[in-house]
């Protein structure tokens, strides 16, 4: 778990400063969300918590929410 948190405090010390100083805000955002989202993941698989299937939100959206059936 330390060499996962050691990883993505390096990737943040060597590509946040840059954005920052470049003023490209929404790129920051961007990359910021996509970072929680992995390092979320990534955490969840470090302390062996099970990993949602993103097929089964899928499912739900396409025979729920859109009303689309398949065999």
């Amino acid at each position: 778990m330390i060499f996962l948190l050691l990883i993505y405090a390096f990737i943040i010390i060597i590509n946040v400063p840059e954005l920052i100083k470049k003023k490209e805000w929404r790129e920051l955002i961007a990359f910021s969300i996509l970072y929680i989202i992995g390092f979320a993941l990534g955490l969840m698989y470090v302390l062996g918590i099970p990993i949602p299937s993103p097929m089964k939100g899928l499912q739900h959206l396409i025979v729920e929410v859109l009303g689309i059936k398949y065999p």
